[in-house]
């Protein structure tokens, strides 16, 4: 069909919707392999639409195993698609919000992300955006930096003011050009989220990005109690985060070196730990996300020929009873057989205690009126309903039934959340303690946005920590 086809690619399914496109699973039909098909806008200005193009081709030219090779470039009067290499695996962002990585796996992240930036450099672009988002792990534990829609060339004198929270710099807000030693600062802040668990911004700077030009940064009174974390790592994180690019490393070399060589002082029993650490996380692989070639004839026209199944022939039989007959039979089954199985399929309610909402709003100004922590707890309540079912429910939120049998009974989740906001950037965090681990979820998004996305982030990250 022609509207899930861009050129020779077929479109499978959505991979993956953010704020700076689509990204689909494509299949190439004449290279019979799978492929991922990003899909953005074109700016609007035809200098800004060049430059947007040139990226794209420098990216096609960067082959590296480090960085997600790009495939073809295909354009319309207002769109662009990226077709690039498919890297089955998971996500890193996915990948931290079910678990802590070992020391070992964070030094693999960060030396083979010190080598997809050094293979940037080579093609003279910047990336703009390293998160964890865009950084993918292979099935064999390799890691891939993908999703250029906001690298710049080095030379561009466009200050790179489009990123996510996750990877401002300095330089974003300065509003100056960005360069390869701002991706090694957005690195830093990558490996200080790694090894402390928290973003950059929400912990060192209290969520306000305008810290990133006045203040320095040291992990080290923020790592874990009990954290042995070797000395050469952290001096070398702090030095990526130094305010002034120029007192930052000027390349990857040092960068990668170091990280390379405290992999190799890791014990044996630590070689690919990074694979057995995400494997379980992986993303569901199917056959049915390669287009079946069937012929056109059997697929318009093909009728079965075999004989009716013993169903089929109850199923013919019925049909030449009258009508009446058939809702007679039908009443019967329902009495005899419905009402049991509805009681055997009846859903017992789940303990869940909600502890009091965090919410510190230090600014007002562009915040919808309705947002206090009745509205946060209300929607977590809702979103944790929508995942579990029927609820019995104690602690912050107003009951919505209650079960005399489950009122002795200790909670199977515990939720916390908190909700804080300045005038720039707001951070929505919800935390499950239960009786099958801890989980936790991180939002960042700006104040000025409608009730309606605030309660999306909400909803949406209080059920993923139940999916």
């Amino acid at each position: 069909m022609a509207e899930n086809r861009i050129g020779p690619y077929t479109i499978v399914r959505l991979i993956k919707e953010g704020g700076q496109g689509k990204v689909y699973l494509g299949y190439d039909n004449r290279l019979r392999r799978k492929v991922a098909i990003k899909i953005d806008r074109l700016p609007a200005g035809v200098a800004a639409r060049r430059r947007a193009l040139a990226e794209a081709r420098k990216a096609a030219h960067i082959n590296s195993p480090y960085v997600v090779q790009v495939y073809d470039l295909i354009k319309s009067a207002g769109h662009i698609a990226l077709v690039m290499e498919y890297v089955p695996g998971v996500d890193l962002e996915s990948l931290l919000q079910r678990r802590k990585l070992s020391l070992s796996s964070i030094l693999a992240v960060g030396a083979d992300l010190s080598a997809a930036l050094s293979a940037l450099r080579q093609q003279r672009l910047v990336h703009g955006d390293l998160k964890a988002g865009n950084v993918l792990i292979t099935l064999d534990g390799s890691v891939k930096l993908t999703d250029f829609g906001v690298a710049r060339h080095l030379q561009d004198d466009q200050p790179g003011t489009s990123t996510s929270t996750a990877a401002l710099t300095p330089e974003h807000l300065a509003g100056v050009p960005l360069d390869l030693r701002s991706d090694l600062f957005a690195l830093g802040a990558l490996l200080y989220r790694l090894l402390t668990g928290e973003h950059l911004l929400l912990r060192e700077l209290n969520a306000d990005p305008g810290s990133l030009t006045r203040r320095e940064v040291d992990i080290r009174p923020r790592l874990p109690v009990d954290t042995d974390v070797p000395e050469a790592l952290l001096v070398l994180i702090n030095s990526l985060l130094r305010l002034d690019p120029g007192q930052r490393p000027q390349n990857t070399h040092p960068v990668r070196g170091t990280l390379r060589t405290l992999q190799r002082q890791q014990p044996l029993h630590c070689l690919q730990s990074l694979q057995r650490e995400a494997a379980p996380y992986f993303r569901p692989e199917s056959a049915v996300d390669v287009p079946l070639d069937i012929p056109r004839p059997l697929r318009r026209r093909g009728r079965s020929s075999l004989e009716y199944s013993v169903a089929g022939r109850l199923w013919q039989q019925l049909r030449r009873l009258r009508v009446s007959t058939r809702f007679a039979l039908a009443g019967l089954v329902v009495a005899g057989v419905g009402v049991p199985l509805a009681l055997a399929l009846e859903e017992r309610p789940v303990r869940v205690h909600f502890e009091a909402a965090q919410v510190r709003l230090l600014s007002h100004q562009d915040i919808p009126g309705q947002i206090d922590s009745e509205w946060l707890m209300d929607l977590v309540y809702a979103a944790v309903e929508s995942e579990l079912g029927p609820l019995h429910v104690s602690g912050s939120v107003r009951p919505r039934a209650y079960y005399a049998s489950l009122a002795g009974v200790e909670p199977r989740h515990v939720i916390n959340t908190a909700l804080r906001c300045d005038e720039v950037i707001c951070a929505f965090s919800v935390t499950r303690d239960g009786t099958d681990g801890f989980d936790y979820r991180q939002a960042t998004f700006v104040p000025g946005l409608p009730e309606s996305a605030w309660a999306a982030v909400v909803s949406e990250n209080s059920r993923d920590l139940f999916r």
